[in-house]
């Protein structure tokens, strides 16, 4: 697959945010092509990380060095100095919405644990710990799982102690409600599968998982002096499976893009010494992803640079092709698939868009998981349908 400069270059970016100060390669990019990588990480909802990237060294800004006037040069290096400038006033507000989601998650996860309530963090928070820098990653909202013994009792103490309006609107997997000005998704269940059978392997793999203890992480809270709360999280290999599985559900239906992506390279990466990898197989080739997942770590390995995927599987030909063409997609689909929409007002047209997209895409993608995909279709073009995006 061709990638323009602006492309390769953001990919190179994130790649040095997943590897951490570990192995980052320093890149030089010319001031105007960056103003471009901004725009495009801008679209993927990356832009904290590129801030990051700037702000901590491992991107250069290079002013062009050509036969211009010097008056000329030395605009360049004004609008070089206010383009830094405003990359540090982009991870300054990451840093403040990062200590804003601390706090609400500290408190959510003291008041389940005061009721005895199990539950698990998922995506978005848990996957910000992962990174490098955790406030470089976007936020968006809050997922969490609770298990069905726990789920009403659940419902009750979040609106009697925090006064929320649980929105109960079942059109996928979960309730939502507002805290703080933070959007909490509460799900009933995590992933949707076409097959039952594989729903079922899925939902039983998650419950035991939580059942048996599930993994925590420390998050300090800034308004209480900095003490910890412990917020739990799937073990990695769970994790994993949920993080795939949730951005192949999004590949497929509306379009998923660079923010998501990087969080599987990520995740793999932080992971690496942690992922039972014979456990990992054994469930992808019981839910009937394992096309998927070989695909999406061809993707990983050839355009993020990580080494030792082989340690998952051999990758051959096929792999490779669809490496390409899930990469062509990301690119093409922006956060969410928002960069290729063309009704981007809410109605009935752009459900209708989504709903085209999605048979387009898993009638492209059919072969990476095709029991799967035949019975996902009807299921998820009629959500899409539904949704009220």
């Amino acid at each position: 697959m061709f990638l323009n400069k602006m492309e390769s270059d953001l990919l190179q970016i994130l790649a040095n945010e997943v590897l951490g100060s570990s192995e980052k390669v320093v890149l030089t990019v010319p001031l105007r092509r960056l103003s471009h990588i901004l725009r495009l990480a801008k679209e993927h909802t990356v832009l904290g990380l590129v801030a990051h990237g700037v702000c901590r060294g491992s991107v250069a800004v290079k002013v062009s060095d050509s036969e211009e006037s010097e008056q000329s040069s030395e605009k360049q290096c004004l609008a070089k100095e206010d383009l830094v400038m405003n990359l540090m006033k982009v991870e300054v507000l990451h840093q403040r919405k990062y200590m804003k989601f601390s706090h609400v998650l500290a408190e959510f996860a003291c008041l389940m644990e005061s009721h005895h309530v199990h539950y698990v963090v998922f995506k978005g928070m848990a996957m910000a710990q992962l990174y490098s820098s955790p406030s470089a990653r976007t936020m968006g909202d809050v997922d969490f799982y609770v298990p069905a013994s726990d789920f009403n009792r659940a419902l009750e103490v979040i609106e009697t102690c925090w006064k929320v309006d649980i929105d109960r609107e079942d059109v996928d997997k979960h309730y939502s409600f507002d805290y703080q000005g933070i959007h909490f998704e509460m799900h009933y269940q995590i992933e949707t599968f076409g097959s039952k059978r594989h729903q079922r392997y899925f939902n039983k793999l998650i419950d035991e998982s939580v059942a048996q203890g599930a993994d925590s992480f420390g998050m300090d809270d800034p308004e209480t002096d900095g003490v910890t709360t412990r917020i739990s999280v799937l073990p990695p290999t769970e994790d994993l499976i949920v993080v795939f599985k949730h951005w192949f559900n999004h590949l497929l239906v509306e379009g998923v893009g660079l923010r998501q992506t990087i969080d599987l390279a990520v995740l793999l990466y932080a992971y690496r010494d942690r992922i039972d990898a014979a456990r990992l197989m054994t469930a992808l080739e019981q839910m009937g992803y394992m096309n998927a997942f070989r695909a999406m770590l061809a993707m990983i390995r050839k355009y993020f640079h990580l080494t030792d995927l082989e340690n998952y599987c051999l990758f051959n030909e096929r792999d490779e092709q669809y490496a390409d063409k899930l990469m062509a997609t990301i690119l093409e689909s922006g956060n969410f698939g928002r960069k290729a929409y063309k009704n981007h007002s809410a109605g009935s047209r752009k459900s209708m868009e989504t709903a085209t997209r999605a048979l387009r895409h898993c009638i492209q993608f059919f072969w990476l998981a095709p029991l799967d995909i035949f019975c996902l279709i009807p299921k998820r073009i009629w959500i899409s349908a539904k949704q009220k995006v």
